[in-house]
């Protein structure tokens, strides 16, 4: 159904969607043409304007025009300016401090304001540029505008004014907007900066200020055009109305701060246009009904077959293979039954296949299961048995060591002892000469033999750890082996903490961190060696960390031909062999951190 909509309606949007340009089209040529309507009106009374400023330009400049005590001559001079004049109601002359000093007609009958209070007189002496004034008011509350000029003497410094005033609401000045043609509702609007209305077609805006005067304020002095329509709220007085119109306003030059304002009511400014919408919505309308009806009947005839066979898939889901499929129309839904039909044929023949390949399957997967448990059992009694032998490996072995070192304490150690006080009594005997020096020389062999004998002894098995405990045997193996080659050696611990350990976990935790600091002497280049030792209720921690040039420790998980790796094998093994775990941290260049944890068991406090 949305593809037979999709398929009518496309034509339809396309052509609807270009007869809604081609409408805005029309919309912006007629706000093109209202600009430009106001651009030849703005046109129009720029240049009346500036003729008027120009008529006071050339009284400025008229031969014999003075300020202090004007001649007769000069009142003829702006005699003539006003009757040449189109606007003004009076030309006056002002000296340097906005005083009138005269003008003509003569008498203004109350409509001299007081000029040396006008911001535009201030303005007009202090930039000495042509100036043209705010409305103001004159003291019978007549509204009046003013062009200003300002006068130089000889030496080019500005004496005075000349200036015009502009009655707005004069029939001369009325008259500057009557030549505009109109179309019903429109209204052509002289506004200035304020956005107060000094000049319209519709006499009943004058000295109205616009609604949109600070957006006209805005484009007087940015010289900008522009054309568009107004949706909004409108205040005429003390009535609000909500009115939608066509704008285009287009402001006077820069020394004129006036701009011409157009304004239509939209429904009359676009009214070919909103009709041509219309027409364009109600064929729409009609065209979509048209489509929705048609889509409906042909989706009915094929949802109602569609619908047979959804009940049928919905059966065979639930796993109903019995039930056949009924026959449709010949047309593709037909078609789709039989295939249907025959895949419920093939998929019955499939599941009883499948079944018996799964009672095949469970009983080959039940007795792989028996073999692998077989298999596992004796892979666990297998470890069990090495663990059990390494230990005891490892426990011989330590015990030999414990036999050799006690052997060469007591023993071998005793007879280089007699041997070398033997030797120093034949010393004695004997009077001095080569044989004395050679007695000498085997007395110093056999005292070095006897410090190598008890150095072995220490290295086999060193009292300390049965004599202290595991932390300060640590410590003296460290200290004992490291500080000899300039390694600053630090060892941290509890004293107070450490209890009677078993001597296989002692043994093992020693042998392991002797490993590790056997290999920083021979390959770290240490300088400071960090060794923490932790006991805690549940387990035992030992930290060994250098800050020597490190390695990777990848590149030692497999021990090669040549005994590399061996060493740190060993020190996991060891751990390992109690439940612990040995974790080495090192990179090249960063130094290298052991870690040894072993849990406690609750045989062991």
């Amino acid at each position: 159904m949305l593809l037979t909509l999709v398929g009518t309606l496309a034509p339809s949007a396309v052509l609807g969607w270009l007869s809604y340009q081609s409408v805005r089209d029309l919309q912006r040529q007629v706000l093109a043409e209202r600009e430009y309507v106001a651009k030849s009106v703005a046109t129009y009374v720029d240049s009346l304007v500036k003729t008027e400023l120009q008529l006071l330009d050339a009284v400025s400049v008229a031969p014999g025009v003075a300020l202090e005590k004007p001649p007769p001559a000069d009142r003829i001079v702006l005699r003539d300016a006003y009757l040449r004049s189109r606007f003004f109601e009076r030309v006056f002359l002002l000296n340097g401090e906005g005083q009138l000093l005269m003008a003509e007609p003569a008498s203004g009958g109350g409509l001299d304001p007081p000029f040396k209070d006008l911001p535009s007189v201030h303005k007009a002496l202090g930039d000495g540029v042509p100036t043209v004034s705010d409305l103001s008011r004159g003291p019978d509350g007549t509204r009046q505008l003013f062009l200003l000029v300002p006068l130089r003497n000889w030496q080019g410094r500005i004496t005075g004014l000349i200036g015009g005033s502009i009655v707005p609401g004069s029939e001369r000045f009325r008259s500057l907007l009557s030549f505009v043609p109109l179309d019903p509702g429109e209204a052509v609007d002289l506004v200035d900066e304020h956005g107060i209305v000094l000049a319209s077609t519709m006499a009943e805006r004058l000295y109205m200020q616009s609604d949109h005067h600070h957006f006209i304020g805005g484009l007087i002095r940015d010289q900008t055009e522009t054309a568009g329509t107004c949706h909004g709220c409108h205040e005429s007085g003390k009535i609000r109305s909500r009115v939608n119109e066509v704008m285009a306003f287009v402001p006077l030059s820069p020394r004129v701060p006036w701009g011409i304002d157009i304004r239509q009511p939209e429904k009359l400014a676009f009214a070919t246009a909103l009709a041509l919408r219309w027409k364009i919505f109600a064929w729409a309308s009609a065209l979509t009904l048209l489509a929705l009806v048609f889509a409906v009947g042909a989706a009915a005839s094929i949802t109602a077959p569609l619908s047979v066979l959804t009940k049928v898939a919905r059966r065979i889901t639930t796993g109903d293979l019995k039930t056949p499929i009924p026959k449709l129309s010949s047309d593709e839904v037909g078609q789709l039954a039989v295939a249907l039909e025959t895949m419920r044929f093939a998929l019955t023949q499939s599941l009883d296949e499948l079944a018996q390949a799964r009672e095949k399957l469970e009983l080959r997967v039940l007795e792989r299961t028996r073999e692998i448990e077989q298999l596992y059992r004796a892979l666990s009694l297998r470890d069990e048995l090495r663990h059990k032998l390494l230990r005891k490996l490892i426990s011989a072995q330590e015990e030999e060591r414990r036999r050799i070192a006690r052997e060469l304490h007591d023993e071998t150690s005793q007879v280089v002892v007699v041997l070398a006080l033997a030797l120093d009594s034949a010393m004695a005997t004997m009077p001095p000469g080569a044989s004395r020096e050679r007695l000498a020389q085997a007395k110093a062999l056999a005292l070095r033999a006897l410090d190598g004998i008890r150095s072995l002894s220490f290295d086999l098995r060193p009292s300390v750890l049965d004599d202290l405990g595991l932390f300060p045997a640590i410590e003296w193996y460290a200290e004992h082996t490291l500080k000899p080659l300039g390694v600053t050696v630090r060892c941290e611990y509890d004293e107070t903490a450490e209890s009677r350990l078993p001597a296989q976990l002692n043994t093992a935790l020693f042998r392991a961190a002797q490993e590790a600091i056997t290999n920083i002497a021979k390959h770290a280049e240490a300088e400071i060696l960090l060794i923490q030792c932790t006991l805690e209720p549940n387990a035992i921690t030992i930290e060994i960390e250098d800050d020597g040039r490190g390695f990777d420790p990848a590149s030692f998980s497999a021990i090669t031909s040549d005994g590399r790796g061996l060493g740190l094998a060993g020190i996991k093994e060891r751990v390992e062999l109690l439940g612990g775990s040995a974790r080495i941290e090192s990179a090249p260049g960063q130094g290298t951190r052991v870690v040894l944890s072993v849990p406690l068991g609750s045989e062991h406090g």
